[in-house]
Parts: structure tokens; C-alpha cells; sequence
């Protein structure tokens, strides 16, 4: 697979959408069991953010399952090459991108976000690319996060989202990258596992972050139209 190509992004991007009935599905039959669990007595952000932590959480230990996998040949002597090192990591890129994009996917409809397939892939986009920069960092409330990812999302429908995921990988596949861990005896598998659960868990987080305000929103919603 050739890095310096990213069109494999954008196939991404669209084949994790493929499975967007799927997804609601299965996350919808989550919500259906906590509700059951509980005799639907817990309102629905409480179940929204119980069955998100869940989802966030089985993602983040199937990534960090990848990352074991991938660092594995840096482990071991005489066969952990340069070569089998990179091509571990663009497997582990690949396969955990593909993750983390699902994740945002899941998350918005555990909080019933309504929301057009093309919307929803801009916005998974610039959450990806978002979480973890600098900018994201001072993003501190939800409020503040919903505003930079829709800012985000309406220009990346703008100049189309193939254009947006080349934007994107820029600045996302080299960080995944560096990865030159994997060359350290004994430390790639440890690494691997937890640098992939910690990223994860901070897309997860921040997609959490931006669509429980959508869920807000519905709420003062329906209490704007009972006045």
C-alpha cells in the first residue's frame, strides 16, 4: 500500500458508511437492553452516555488488540525488520482508523443524532482529525467542540469530502506513523496496545463530547414547544 496515495482513506471513509445500518442496529438493540435492564426508568441522555461508554470502551480494547498484534514482529529478535515494522503499521493505521470512524458512527445514534450519511461522514472526519491537536485541547467544553467540528464538517461538504479526507490524512497518517517504538525489544507489544486505546479512547470521548449536544438540543426542543 502506497502512503503517499491516500485514496485507501477515502475508500475508508466510504465503506465504513456501508455499514451504517448495521451499526444502528446494533447499537439501537444496546439501548433496547439497558432500557430493559432498567424497566425504562432512566431518561435518555443517562442511556445515551451508559451504552456510548460501552461502545467507546469495547472499541478501544479491539484497537488496542490490533496494536499488540501489528507490534509483534518488532519483538522479536531477527524478525522484527524495518519492513515488517511498517507494514505493521499501516495495517494497525488502516484497521484502527476504520475504528475510530465506526465509533463516531455509533456514538451519534446512541445520542439520536439526526444527521444526512454525507453530514455524518464530514463530521467523523474532522473529529478524527480534530481530537488530539492542539486546537482540541483548548476546545474545553462541549459547546465549544460542537462549533469547531460542525466548522469543520460544512467545509469539508464544501470542497467535497475527497478533497477533505487528503486535508485530513495529512495530518493524521504521519502522527499514527511514528511509530518507531516497534524497534524497541520487548516495549512495540505494551506500546502498541496502549497508544492505540489511548487515541481511541480520546476520538471516542470527543465524538461523545460533540453529540451529546445534539441530545441537548432535542430536549430544549420539546420544552420550547410544551410552552
Amino acid at each position: 500500500m502506497d502512503i503517499d496515495n491516500i485514496d485507501w482513506f477515502d475508500k475508508l471513509l466510504t465503506v465504513s458508511g456501508t455499514y451504517l445500518p448495521t451499526i444502528r442496529q446494533e447499537v439501537k438493540e444496546m439501548i433496547n437492553e439497558y432500557d430493559l435492564k432498567h424497566y425504562g426508568t432512566k431518561p435518555h441522555k443517562y442511556v445515551a452516555y451508559a451504552v456510548g461508554s460501552k461502545l467507546i470502551k469495547k472499541a478501544a480494547l479491539k484497537a488496542g488488540g490490533v496494536g499488540g498484534l501489528t507490534s509483534l514482529p518488532g519483538t522479536l529478535p531477527l524478525v522484527g525488520t524495518v519492513g515488517t515494522i511498517l507494514v505493521g503499521s499501516v495495517v494497525d493505521l488502516v484497521v484502527v482508523l476504520r475504528m475510530q470512524i465506526e465509533l463516531c458512527y455509533a456514538l451519534s445514534v446512541a445520542y439520536d443524532v439526526k444527521m444526512d450519511e454525507e453530514e455524518l461522514k464530514a463530521a467523523a472526519l474532522a473529529i478524527v482529525g480534530f481530537s488530539g491537536s492542539a486546537a482540541a485541547a483548548k476546545a474545553a467544553t462541549a459547546g465549544m467542540m460542537r462549533k469547531t467540528v460542525d466548522t469543520l464538517a460544512a467545509d469539508y461538504i464544501k470542497i467535497g469530502l475527497e478533497r477533505a479526507v487528503s486535508q485530513v490524512a495529512e495530518k493524521v497518517v504521519p502522527r499514527l506513523l511514528s511509530k518507531w517504538y516497534r524497534l524497541i525489544p520487548m516495549l512495540g507489544i505494551p506500546l502498541g496496545v496502549s497508544i492505540n486505546v489511548a487515541t481511541t479512547m480520546m476520538i471516542g470521548n470527543s465524538a461523545r463530547k460533540y453529540f451529546s449536544t445534539w441530545l441537548d438540543d432535542d430536549i430544549l426542543g420539546r420544552y420550547d414547544s410544551e410552552l
